[in-house]
């Protein structure tokens, strides 16, 4: 399916292209009325890049094949709105500007078509900035990369653009032999331009071979009061500033509840003091090795169908082995809030009977992170006090009938909760939703009621979407500590 990155909703119409290393384009297919797409995949291929492109919307790419078995297994694409969008003729000069400042200059006369022979017609353009704090899964094609020097290791980002130009028959236009152009990447916001380095080096995603690889480089710059990477590029795709670092090695096991091994696991990590991430997939004793960078504070959850609890780790500078098992339970719910700089905190919550007859409540959030019910557990895994999140609540099984709540709450900082802006995945069955503030209804506060679980006496689970806001904090059932209840001091970190 191919989504909206922030609303949820499907993209119609959407291209859809696989590609692989050394065959180039398999396939390309169109996505239907509810953002729906399928295709067959050569069983022997290993590695491909499902690439997805559409009209208001920057390009993504996701890897599939070597963490994936295979087997009707589904794929999401999200798709980040453009920040610009343009249509000029190919005989002129041209700036895209973002917030005031050039991100893209392109001289006069810069284009060839497809086939290679000079363009002069009129140019559509689409320019999407790249932010990947708090969630690198915005960053097309993950993390891994090829540097200069040919050695391949993965990668952390201080920001990226990716920039597509097409003719008036709709064909894709790149820069001509000898033809370049300035472009100019915000440094991320998760990322302190004063401790950020003078010089980086540059990587493009490279679809055919389905990895970044470097090429040029970009010095820091000021504008307006913003910081930019400057560099000057000869083709045009996702470009990223990045540096490369030698990878430590993580070892651990995925199993069940009843500690069985479970093969074909996708784990995965996020730098929680950086901005990368990686992958990888179990064996069939359901052991892993994960690469991820050395001296950081990460994130580490794995999947297959089912999912397990996201663990906090922080690793040292040499190989290290979880001490715990991670466990995959049968029936699972999780629901990861991320959101922007400001406000700096969000909070999750989430309330539900605390016995079979409802007359009890609990109350899951950052003063109370476990509830265990009947051999359920429900969690919340990480609770985020620095901007962007993610925190993350998982359900490993809804204990007794009733109605569970999930909501947001604005907790420190300046600006909304719609203006920061907030996001919520959920994910159950093996299916995703996406839920923004944007769609809720009301006058915005400081509480955002997302969703409801509704669990029948058999066990069942409905999931009916509420999206309101609600200022009246007494209709939410707090009890009386949540309003005096003060959390740890923040800690600051240099990201």
């Amino acid at each position: 399916m191919v989504r909206n990155y922030y609303t949820g909703d499907p993209v119609p119409n959407a291209a859809v292209t696989a590609t692989t290393a050394g065959r180039g384009a398999l396939e390309t297919v169109t996505t239907d009325a509810n953002g729906r797409f399928a295709f067959n995949a050569p069983g022997e291929l290993e590695r491909i890049a499902v690439n997805a492109s559409a009209n208001g919307f920057g390009d993504t790419s996701v890897i599939a094949g070597e963490h994936l078995s295979w087997n009707n297994e589904n794929l999401e694409l999200s798709l980040l709105p453009a920040d610009v969008m343009d249509t000029f003729n190919a005989g002129q000069a041209v700036a895209l500007s973002v917030d005031g400042v050039d991100l893209v200059e392109l001289d006069a006369n810069s284009f060839v078509d497809s086939d290679g022979n000079p363009y002069s017609g009129n140019v559509t353009a689409h320019l999407t900035v790249i932010d990947p704090s708090g969630d690198p899964s915005r960053m097309p094609g993950g993390y891994e990369a090829i540097g200069a020097d040919g050695e391949e290791g993965l990668m952390e980002s201080w920001g990226a653009i990716t920039a597509t130009f097409h003719g008036e028959a709709g064909d894709n236009l790149q820069l001509a032999e000898g033809r370049s152009a300035t472009i100019r990447i915000p440094i991320a916001d998760a990322r302190s331009p004063s401790q950020s380095p003078w010089n980086i080096p540059l990587f493009y995603f490279d679809q055919q071979d389905t990895i970044w690889r470097e090429e040029g480089s970009a010095q820091k710059v000021e504008q307006n009061g913003e910081w930019f990477y400057e560099g000057t590029v000869n083709h045009f795709t996702s470009w990223n500033a990045d540096v490369l670092y030698d990878a430590i090695t993580i070892s651990g096991r995925v199993v069940d509840e009843a500690g069985n091994p479970i093969a074909d696991a996708i784990v995965r990590s996020q730098g929680q003091d950086y901005i990368g991430g990686s992958s990888t997939r179990t064996a069939a004793d359901g052991t892993f090795s994960l690469q991820v960078r050395p001296d950081s504070e990460l994130l580490i959850s794995a999947t297959r169908l089912t999912l397990s609890n996201t663990r906090e780790i922080t690793v040292g500078n040499s190989d290290t082995t979880l001490s715990e098992d991670l466990v995959l339970f049968q029936a699972s719910v999780a629901l990861t809030l991320t959101w922007g700089q400001n406000p700096s905190d969000l909070d999750s919550h989430l309330y539900g009977p605390a016995n079979a007859d409802g007359s009890e409540e609990f109350h899951l959030y950052f003063a109370n992170k476990t509830e265990i019910y009947d051999d359920a557990t429900i969690n919340l895994d990480v609770d985020d006090t620095r901007s962007f999140g993610p925190e993350v609540t998982t359900v490993s099984r809804f204990p007794y009938p009733g109605t569970y709540r999930y909501m947001v709450k604005r907790y420190a900082g300046s600006g909304t909760i719609s203006d920061s802006p907030a996001r919520v995945e959920l994910s159950i069955d093996g299916e995703t939703q996406v839920f923004s503030p944007a769609n809720a209804q009301g006058s915005e506060g400081d509480w955002w009621h997302v969703v409801n679980f509704v669990v029948d006496t058999d066990g069942s689970v409905t999931t009916q979407v509420v999206q309101e806001w609600n200022n009246n904090v007494g209709f939410l059932g707090l009890p009386s500590h949540q309003n005096t209840q003060t959390k740890q001091p923040i800690k600051s970190y240099a990201r």
